[in-house]
């Protein structure tokens, strides 16, 4: 499994760029960066049929910050390892804050089934809404 059912109906990338025909780490990487972005920024509960998918209501966890934290990366590696099966050996980390208007700044690593590693940012900006980017792809080798 390469792309999402998603991308295979639609014949696009959430950013509007086509899926290709060949695929390479690179487009399972922005398959999985835009199935992170998507899983990220649901709620739990929106979706009748999934009512785990996403994370729970971000609000809350924004004004315990800095002491829910934890609690944010702990749903995050879970809901990954649930709905993500192309990423195994997930691993979900705080990082420092490069951006003003961002109140969060993640990191999730994990290696995909051909052995090559991911990483990706994931950014919470002040309205709740997370941002995904592919940081870096990498053989098991590196």
């Amino acid at each position: 499994m390469h792309h999402t059912l998603f991308e295979i109906l639609t014949g696009h990338y959430a950013d509007g760029t086509t899926v290709p025909d060949r695929v390479d780490i690179g487009t399972v990487s922005n398959s999985i960066r835009d199935h992170l972005g998507r899983l990220l920024n649901a709620r739990q509960g929106t979706i009748r049929h999934l009512p785990d998918y996403g994370l729970p209501d971000i609000a809350q966890i924004f004004h315990g910050l800095p002491y829910s934290v934890t609690e944010l990366v702990d749903a995050i590696r879970e809901g990954i390892l649930r709905y993500e099966p192309r990423l195994q050996q997930v691993e979900v980390r705080h990082a420092p804050l490069v951006r003003g208007e961002a109140f969060l700044r993640l990191e999730v690593i994990g290696t995909l089934h051909s052995g090559e590693n991911v990483m990706f940012e994931t950014v919470f900006l002040s309205e709740g809404q997370a941002t995904v980017k592919a940081l870096r792809q990498q053989t098991r080798d590196d």
